[in-house]
């Protein structure tokens, strides 16, 4: 310690002569400065884009006008900047719930209620989850033209898909219409994202994840369904009763129809042969007309015979013993003496000059 000044020491080193070596060595001193000054520059004048990406660069704050591709490409450090796009790749809103890569998606959540709560056709509410996946198609829009951007997807969907749902009645959202509703969600959100509000996106799918009533409701919705239910299976049965008395009266009618078809057609036959039958008595009458004549008249007098029981004979020329006579019609017909029966009518009737 008594090298040091105080204590009786020497004096301290001439500080030009700590200086010397870094005088000798100041060249290669610079020399690696400026080697690092150059490297660092070169590295910025070199930016790689991935293969999903394409990349815009601001010259001195106007874009070029060349989108660069997947590779490595140069620009002018300091003055350019570079913006890289993932056009190629998926991009996903979730409405009404979020989730999280690695965790369990949140389907409800207080928070989100009020976004998935809207009004159907019908004037019901329902809780509607959906998400709506898209794509950057034009990076220049996407950068330079739109504000928020994912807000404002955010909000041109939420009004799409509740004007679309107003279309629908509850019953239609929570079962049957629920792939239409997508269909017609996903082209007017393109529409308006493309047309109306070009935000330089397309978007690929839209998806209903799930639907409900609100818990307030669902009782009410239940007993609902029970009562839809009930409905339609006495539906189910009147219409089967229905098809059963159809079906009955239309095999009775067709009973009808065969026996009324049956009964014309033995009524055409009949007369077809009661003219072929008169149309010969013509052709014999035409031959022998006194004996087709008496014919004829023994023929008619059977037939009014066997609609009466007896026959009463006055004969004008009795005498006038007033003996009344009686033909016994019924004995004559069962007994097979019809024939003389007439026969002797008929004689009497001819002598007797009245019957």
């Amino acid at each position: 310690m008594s090298n040091y000044r105080g204590f009786g020491g020497d004096d301290l080193p001439d500080p030009r002569k700590l200086l010397e070596p870094l005088k000798r060595n100041l060249r290669i001193v610079l020399i690696a400065v400026i080697l690092v000054v150059v490297a660092i520059g070169a590295m910025g004048s070199f930016f790689q884009v991935e293969p999903e990406e394409e990349a815009i660069v601001l010259r001195f704050g106007e874009p070029l006008e060349e989108n660069f591709g997947s590779g490595l490409h140069f620009k002018i450090p300091i003055v350019d900047r570079v913006y890289k796009v993932p056009v190629a790749r998926q991009h996903t809103l979730a409405f009404g719930y979020r989730s999280q890569p690695g965790k369990v998606s949140k389907v409800r959540d207080a928070g989100f209620d009020r976004e998935s709560l809207m009004l159907t056709g019908d004037l019901m509410l329902v809780h509607v989850q959906w998400s709506v996946v898209y794509k950057i198609e034009d990076p220049r829009i996407w950068l330079f033209e739109v504000k928020d951007r994912e807000e404002t997807i955010r909000d041109i969907s939420r009004a799409i898909m509740r004007q679309i749902i107003g279309d629908y009645s509850l019953d239609e959202v929570l079962t049957t219409k629920q792939r239409e509703i997508e269909t017609a969600t996903e082209k007017a959100t393109q529409f308006a994202l493309r047309d109306k509000v070009p935000t330089g996106v397309a978007i690929t799918a839209v998806t209903i994840k799930s639907t409900d009533v609100p818990t307030a409701a669902r009782k009410a919705f239940d007993d609902l369904n029970r009562t839809v239910a009930e409905v339609k299976r006495q539906l189910a049965e009147a219409q089967a009763g229905k098809d059963t008395i159809l079906g009955d009266e239309e095999k009775a009618k067709a009973r009808a129809i065969g026996r009324a078809e049956k009964r014309l057609t033995q009524i055409v036959e009949n007369a077809r042969g009661e003219a072929s039958a008169f149309t010969a008595k013509l052709k014999e009458y035409k031959v022998a007309p006194g004996i087709t004549r008496q014919w004829m008249y023994l023929q008619s007098m059977t037939h009014v015979f066997r609609s009466l029981d007896e026959k009463i004979i006055i004969d004008e020329k009795g005498g006038g013993t007033g003996i009344v006579k009686l033909l016994p019609l019924k004995d004559l017909f069962g007994s097979g003496k019809l024939g003389a029966g007439i026969t002797k009518g008929t004689a009497r009737t001819t002598s007797g000059g009245s019957q």
